[in-house]
């Protein structure tokens, strides 16, 4: 991936060069726009950031004055500062009339001009998008919120987190959406942002932009709900204590921990969490938490949770005498 990447670097500056070319014939009648003798004939790279808002997608104003950073895609990446004004003349492939709107962050461009340090005062800009890239991976946030069940606004403008297993590790990448963004929800027939939340899966495509993505377009896949898992055994502690009878309280949140044996003979200790919904049965008088006391046998139907199992249900059994 990072090959191709460079590859379609190199073949987009490729193109910049040529583009920065017809830039400098069509400025040769702006008064200023040779450069000067030991100026430099032109700068390139990636926009970076543009009146100096660096979000994805923040792009200049037609006939305009204002600036645009440039960083290189060298080795050593320079960063230059490219001055435009209502005189800067401006070209893109397969664009008419391209002006300052077209400079957009996640661009490749190329300046020509006066040169002042790695200030350029430019009469010429030539601007290529680069190919799409993709990112896939688990949504971990909307918005900056890692609930789980939070999801995005229908047709708003917003982030996400995808979250992808490179190497070992864990990268997060940040991608933003727009009102224009396309969203594709598996199952869903009108998909919008409101149907990508944390824990699904998604892929996004578009412009890459400081280590973003600018989507075009959104995947969204919604995970299959997780099998619910049964536990029977003896209940060994409740709400942490591990003395005889200590027992739950009726119609109120805790948990409580099932000692059982799987079938290779392993102890296992599962801390089953309640919430003051949880359904409870059983053959006691008291079908509630209060039921369920250490020393008793308990049963729970529910699914993982750190470790531990989030309850739908939960059977009791009288201590036995």
């Amino acid at each position: 991936m990072t090959h191709a990447r460079r590859f379609a670097r190199v073949t987009a500056l490729t193109a910049l060069t040529a583009l920065t070319a017809m830039a400098l014939a069509m400025t040769a009648g702006v008064a200023g726009a040779a450069a000067p003798k030991g100026s430099a004939p032109s700068v390139s790279g990636t926009v970076t950031a543009v009146n100096g808002d660096s979000t994805p997608g923040a792009c200049g104003t037609a006939g305009g004055t204002g600036d645009f950073t440039l960083t290189g895609n060298g080795a050593t990446p320079s960063v230059h500062t490219v001055d435009v004004t209502a005189a800067t003349s401006f070209v893109q492939k397969k664009v008419a009339a391209p002006t300052f709107a077209n400079v957009c962050v996640g661009d490749d461009a190329g300046a020509i001009g006066v040169q002042t340090g790695f200030v350029v005062a430019a009469t010429g800009v030539s601007i290529s998008v680069p190919k799409s890239t993709h990112a896939f991976g688990t949504v971990t946030d909307v918005g900056g919120v890692s609930t789980p069940g939070t999801c995005g606004t229908a047709h708003a403008t917003g982030t996400f987190g995808l979250s992808t297993l490179v190497s070992g590790s864990q990268v997060v990448t940040t991608v933003f959406v727009t009102p224009s963004t396309k969203f594709n929800v598996s199952h869903v027939g009108t998909s919008t942002f409101a149907g990508l939340c944390v824990g699904y899966y998604a892929q996004a495509e578009g412009l890459s932009a400081n280590g973003s993505v600018l989507a075009s377009s959104v995947q969204v896949k919604i995970p299959k709900p997780p099998t619910p898992l049964h536990v029977k055994g003896m209940v060994t502690s409740v709400n942490g204590g591990s003395a005889p009878g200590t027992c739950g309280t009726a119609t109120t949140a805790g948990s409580f921990v099932i000692t059982w044996t799987d079938s290779s003979n392993a102890v296992i200790d599962t801390t089953v969490v309640v919430t003051a919904s949880t359904p409870f049965s059983g053959r006691t008088g008291t079908t509630s938490f209060a039921a369920v006391c250490v020393g008793a046998k308990a049963a729970a139907i529910g699914t993982n949770s750190s470790g531990g199992l989030d309850a739908v249900s939960v059977a009791t059994y009288p201590v036995k005498g």
